[in-house]
């Protein structure tokens, strides 16, 4: 599988070095026409690469001393890989582009024999032999042709990369939490907002003042628009999402297998990684061992790995005498941001399984859930890099937000997510329960350690990569925030994330378009973009129907077509807007089984006004401080009900 998908850098070597000074070279004749043409140069011509341009490269490094390829790099007419790729033909070996390939590490030693970006440097072992990637100085690529050609069967043992690829491998090693940012940094939520981001910003807010001198009835109707836009297909999204859920289901039922069942040999499943972080959770400790330990997966298959902070002393302690052979804790070197998505970068690097999956420290999935992800997988093609199982809240009776945060995840995960899969849309990633090949994960950068909502930006990136994600009929049980504070907080770092991954993506529409396709992001962007749009405005809109309702303001506000149209946008988005919203909550509720009441659906407007508050704070997080992250507290539920199994069918 071709990994090279980052951004190579030119190289900037400045040796004075003289490159086979042959007089033919110097004639400034077609250079295509001559013999004694470096092995790679004649390759890049095979490839159609300008004469005119191999025959300049060669005039200018025969009259500086230098070698060829070197003006090419610099001028940027060609990339690292280009080059050191003919290099490889060349020479009969394979060619790694960046990302393919990681060092191979011996008691915490990387195994690189020579110095600076050229090495050798060991990435495994293959039939009993070592392989190395080495990336020649442009000077030593003669020699180590020739090196080859004395000694053919070495040639088995050598892949050529790019000296900014053995760079990357290296430094992505000793910090995994950068790989993303080394690779792909126009993909980093590092940088909140780029330059010409900026200016579309300043240009909008110019719009948005000139406005406000605009007649009131006018100001009315553009206000009754845009709300009626995103409530009204956000609405119309839940109803369908709703009505296909059975038929969904129905399709689910029939699995496909893959080698045996549970009695099957344990040979017949794949090495599977469990990445669990935590932070400051020694209390839920025991708990999680116990789950994590019921799953019904061969234990000599499983890799669990719990990732705990260097500073978190307490959780660490607390795995005392409980792990198994098949756990070991990971502990997180000291580093900024420190973040979920960073901590699952270190627990990647350190992954061996041929699929990885993410639990949180409440979670209690469904003991079969891996074997279901790996028949999904097995009997689907490579493309598909991801799968989400359902999450639904176990403590929802606890309090007014816990009953409505389960009816959430019921229609977000039962109903919406299913729906997307269905269509082959992409859709943003829950934070846990999320099942990858591993490959496929690595290629496309794994998490961003700068972004708060990592599961969102995933799901949008493994798309811009090519790859499918997809719903899994199975589930895992987690507990909801009980109090006011601690869903707050975690509500709006949800939300930052959601602009974060918004920014990020939209640095460049085009590209995101000719990446994912019309197909895939249109969908997932009415979705965001109307979900948050509507966190932005229904208060106010709010304030506009209870004030009416009081009879404080009357409608419409003139008696002419515009006035009309104002009351008949309004009225239709209440209805479709609210009307959607509980008939999804009660269809979805029903299928999950989650007892409701009269008051459960009527308190969603209220629960929607408590979202636009954390949206708001969400937005000055994002100003202020962008990557902090709001810890949310677990273990915290009065009534945690466990069912043994409630996959929905």
């Amino acid at each position: 599988m071709d990994l090279g998908q980052g951004n190579a850098k030119m190289a900037q070597r400045r040796e004075p070095v003289l490159t086979a000074a042959k007089p033919e070279l110097r004639s400034g004749l077609a250079v295509g026409q001559h013999l004694a043409l470096p092995p790679e140069m004649k390759v890049l011509l095979s490839r159609g690469f300008p004469a005119s341009m191999v025959d300049w490269a060669c005039q200018m490094g025969s009259y500086h001393g230098d070698n060829p390829a070197r003006h090419l790099l610099r001028q940027s007419l060609i990339t690292e890989e280009t080059y050191y790729s003919a290099v490889a033909e060349s020479c009969g070996v394979p060619f790694l582009p960046d990302g393919s390939f990681r060092p191979l590490v011996v008691g915490d030693v990387v195994m690189q024999f020579g110095e600076g970006e050229a090495g050798p440097l060991l990435i495994g072992i293959e039939s009993g032999r070592p392989i190395y990637a080495v990336a020649p100085a442009l000077e030593d690529v003669a020699d180590m042709r020739t090196l080859l050609q004395r000694h053919p069967d070495w040639s088995s043992c050598i892949r050529v990369t790019t000296p900014s690829a053995l760079r990357i491998a290296i430094t992505v090693l000793r910090a995994p939490a950068g790989e993303l940012e080394q690779r792909f940094p126009e993909m980093s939520a590092r940088e909140r907002i780029t330059p010409g981001q900026y200016s579309g910003l300043s240009m909008l807010s110019s719009g948005f003042a000139a406005g406000m001198i605009l007649p009131l009835e006018t100001q009315a109707f553009a206000f009754s628009l845009v709300v009626g836009m995103s409530c009204i297909s956000t609405g119309c999204g839940r109803i369908v999402s709703a009505v296909r859920a059975s038929a969904l289901a129905l399709c689910d039922r029939v699995e496909p297998h893959f080698g045996g069942d549970a009695s099957g040999s344990a040979d017949e499943w794949p090495l599977y990684t469990v990445l669990v972080p935590l932070y400051r959770e020694a209390a839920v400790v025991p708990g999680l061992v116990a789950a994590l330990a019921s799953l019904d997966y061969p234990q000599e298959r499983l890799d669990i790995k719990f990732l705990v902070e260097c500073d978190d002393h307490d959780t660490k302690a607390a795995f005392s005498g409980l792990l198994f052979s098949h756990m070991e804790v990971v502990v997180v070197p000291d580093g900024r941001p420190r973040t979920k998505p960073r901590a699952l970068s270190y627990g990647l690097a350190a992954a061996r399984g041929e699929f990885v999956t993410i639990f949180d420290a409440e979670d209690r999935p469904e003991p079969d859930q891996l074997k279901r992800a790996v028949r999904r997988f097995r009997a689907s093609p490579d493309k598909l890099a991801c799968l989400q199982a359902s999450l639904s809240i176990d403590n929802a009776g606890d309090s007014f937000f816990t009953r409505q945060f389960a009816m959430e995840y019921a229609v977000l995960f039962d109903q919406m997510i299913p729906w997307f899969s269905s269509e082959g849309w992409a859709f943003p990633l829950g934070g846990t329960s999320n099942h990858f090949r591993r490959s496929a994960l690595i290629e496309a950068g794994g998490w961003d350690p700068y972004n708060v909502t990592e599961d969102a930006d995933l799901g949008i990136r493994l798309a811009r990569f090519g790859y499918d994600s997809a719903a899994l009929n199975s589930t895992t049980f987690e507990e909801a925030p009980v109090t006011w504070k601690v869903w707050y907080a975690q509500r709006a770092r949800w939300y930052k994330g959601w602009l974060q991954t918004c920014f990020v993506h939209l640095r460049d529409p085009g590209l995101l378009l000719k990446q994912a396709g019309l197909a895939k992001t249109l969908p997932m962007s009415i979705l965001i973009a109307g979900s948050l749009v509507t966190l932005a405005v229904h208060p106010l809109f709010t304030l506009a129907l209870v004030g009416y309702c009081l009879g404080l303001w009357g409608l419409p506000l003139t008696d002419g077509l515009v006035g009309q149209m104002v009351v008949i946008l309004s009225g239709l988005t209440a209805s479709v807007g609210y009307g959607a919203a509980v008939f999804a909550s009660l269809t979805a509720a029903r299928r999950r089984g989650i007892p409701l009441r009269i008051l459960d659906l009527a308190g969603i407007p209220l629960y929607w006004l408590c979202a636009s508050l954390a949206f708001y704070r969400a937005i000055w997080d994002f100003v202020v401080r962008p990557h902090h992250w709001h810890k949310t507290t677990h273990g915290t539920a009065r009534n945690r009900l466990l069912p043994v199994a409630n996959t929905i069918s």
